[in-house]
């Protein structure tokens, strides 16, 4: 299953600031965006689990220009919302100076499949620049599964200026396990349970009413990486 919001625009451009907050704070922004913002429809009040497989280069040139703060750096994964989807999406996604552009594919559950052989041909079956792009990207630098995450997310939009919102949280890894579609995968934990990620998007300007109910939260924390968190057994080298 796709949701309904994230299909219908399959290239989105914004700005993108994240935080770590506690469990209090997240129960205050849920009921306080509840009153502001349209709540994702899918999932109820504890929102909808998202699991993706992230790619690498041979090189891990995508997690060292994480590690090093690099202005300009990429992510390419395929995502899915539950292990009996019929179709995924492929995802690739550009940080320039603190602008973000993710571009999306929807492709069937037996490419995705394909996509985790390395078999980067099953890219070109689909009408888009971006996965022609990717199938180059992919096939020219080596690019292979490196770690699997599943995290449950509750989500909040709103039509104007393309705001997204969302809290993430329970988030989980396998790093040499990269079945995308199986429901016995064994996890590690990779945040404590009492702490959320809070991802805020928007173009432009974020509105006035948002901001005013940011300010009564603690974000001064930093969250980590879903991607870098992941990759735990390069940690030694790159830290």
């Amino acid at each position: 299953m796709l949701l309904g919001n994230e299909v219908k625009k399959l290239s989105v451009s914004r700005s993108e600031i994240k935080y770590l907050i506690s469990l209090p704070d997240r129960l205050f922004l849920l009921d306080a965006l509840d009153q502001i913002l349209t709540p994702d429809a899918y999932g109820g009040y504890n929102g909808y689990t998202v699991r993706s497989v992230y790619f690498d280069s041979i090189t891990n040139e995508d997690y060292i220009d994480k590690k090093m703060h690099a202005n300009e750096k990429k992510r390419i994964r395929v995502r899915i919302y539950h292990p009996d989807d019929h179709v995924a999406k492929f995802e690739l996604k550009r940080k320039s100076y603190g602008r973000e552009l993710k571009e999306s594919v929807v492709i069937s559950r037996a490419d995705a499949k394909e996509l985790l052989k390395c078999n980067f041909k099953v890219l070109l079956h689909y009408d888009s620049d971006t996965a022609r792009y990717a199938y180059d990207l992919m096939t020219t630098r080596c690019y292979r599964p490196v770690s699997l995450i599943e995290y449950d997310r509750r989500a909040y939009t709103h039509e104007n200026f393309n705001t997204r919102i969302t809290m993430d949280n329970n988030l989980r890894y396998c790093d040499f396990d990269y079945d995308l579609f199986s429901r016995h995968l064994n996890f590690k934990e990779a945040l404590p349970k009492d702490e959320t990620i809070l991802e805020i998007k928007y173009d432009r300007f974020l509105f006035k009413q948002i901001q005013k109910i940011l300010t009564k939260c603690d974000l001064t924390r930093k969250p980590p990486s879903k991607f870098g968190t992941s990759r735990q057994i390069l940690k030694e080298y790159y830290y």
